[in-house]
């Protein structure tokens, strides 16, 4: 088996009993990997907005390791609403001024 280390990060979800279809009852947890937490999130959103049972984190050996319960996957969705935004390279003169 081998291992993919672009992807980093997982969201595991799962149906509540209360509104799961015996359909869906031979994979009741399911997971998605993804390489960055950005997009780790906005994939958990929709699960959670659906209504599933959502938990995430990062995928061994990554670290630093992070374990999101559904306890807490709400406040863990609201620490990044947009993706982090790089902004131009900037450039510093760090030679001294010419001295006239």
């Amino acid at each position: 088996m081998s291992i993919d280390l672009t992807k980093v990060w997982y969201v595991s979800f799962e149906v509540p009993k209360r509104i799961r279809k015996a359909s869906a009852q031979r994979q009741p947890r399911q997971s998605e990997t993804f390489p960055t937490e950005f997009d780790a999130q906005r994939f958990a959103r929709q699960k959670f907005e659906q209504g599933y049972i959502v938990t995430a984190g990062t995928i061994n050996p990554c670290t630093p390791r992070r374990a999101i319960s559904s306890a807490v996957i709400q406040h863990w969705l609201a620490e990044a609403s947009e993706p982090p935004s790089v902004g131009p390279a900037t450039f510093e003169d760090t030679k001294a001024p010419d001295l006239p």
